[in-house]
């Protein structure tokens, strides 16, 4: 069998060269983070991304040793085992890192749009004109201020308030639901492979028990897949905290670009 060669390609080995060079790399990048333009989000950001990358490739074909003669039985057996349900665990590992990729790929695309967008706000910020100057302060006294005009009842004000609010259109605070994405993916983000098999008849429970021995036996081969998947999973859940962050920085600057923007144009 080409698995129980020894020219096998060593997943494992290729697994931890590919993580090594990501962990290479982040290290490289250490002094452009120490940048002090560098914002704590953007840097967070980066340490998701990277993390995303170490973690999104799921394998299969972890190696199996052993180092009595009764461990290397054993592994020879599951090695066996594993090659005869390839055709039906590969596949399901395939699909997952072809999501895995996707996923890890859009939140690369979203942290590189947001530091487009931080750069188009810079640049704006930089084209507005200078606050003009405030008028100097008079030497005299001042005129009095006007008490002719009482100010309005407070019940007044409150229903025109509420008229207004009437008249406005419903508006969603996307910003308000994403706050509560961090939580509800956390409570998500683990994958088990033990959830209960249990019978009510004596048929169904003599099932059950087969059910379980086979995946106590399997759990060799399952739960390392699982384990895998879970560090993916995580790291795709924290990296929703930063990115809810970044967003919320992005509006507020947004917010103050457009209150600069029409200070100017009522000075105009």
């Amino acid at each position: 069998m080409a698995e129980l060669s020894s020219s096998q390609p060593d997943v494992v080995a290729i697994l931890e060269s590919l993580r090594a060079e990501v962990r290479a790399q982040r290290a490289a990048r250490g002094a452009a983070e120490a940048d002090p333009s560098l914002s704590a989000i953007e840097a967070e950001l980066r340490r998701c991304a990277e993390q995303l990358e170490i973690t999104r490739v799921v394998s299969a074909h972890w190696p199996l040793e052993g180092r009595t003669l009764y461990e290397r039985a054993w592994a020879l057996i599951n090695k066996v085992v594993r090659r005869a349900l390839r055709w039906y665990i590969n596949p399901i590992v395939e699909q997952q890192n072809a999501f895995n990729d996707a996923a890890a790929h859009s939140v690369r695309l979203l942290i590189e749009s947001h530091a487009d967008l931080r750069d188009q706000l810079a640049d704006l910020r930089r084209e507005l004109p200078a606050p003009p100057a405030p008028p100097p302060a008079p030497d005299g006294p001042g005129p009095a201020p006007d008490t002719a005009r009482p100010a309005p009842p407070t019940a007044e004000l409150q229903s025109l308030v509420e008229r207004a609010g009437h008249a406005e259109p419903p508006a969603r605070l996307p910003d308000l639901e994403l706050r509560a994405q961090p939580a509800h993916l956390a409570a998500r983000q683990a994958v088990s492979a033990h959830w209960v098999i249990g019978g009510d008849t004596p048929l169904t429970r003599a099932r059950a028990l087969t059910q379980r021995t086979i995946r106590q036996y399997l759990r060799w081969m399952i739960n390392p897949i699982v384990e895998q998947q879970n560090a993916f999973n995580a790291a795709l859940a924290e990296s929703a905290a930063p990115q809810i962050a970044a967003e919320g920085e992005l509006r507020a600057r947004l917010a103050a670009l457009r209150a600069r923007l029409a200070a100017a144009r009522a000075t105009r």
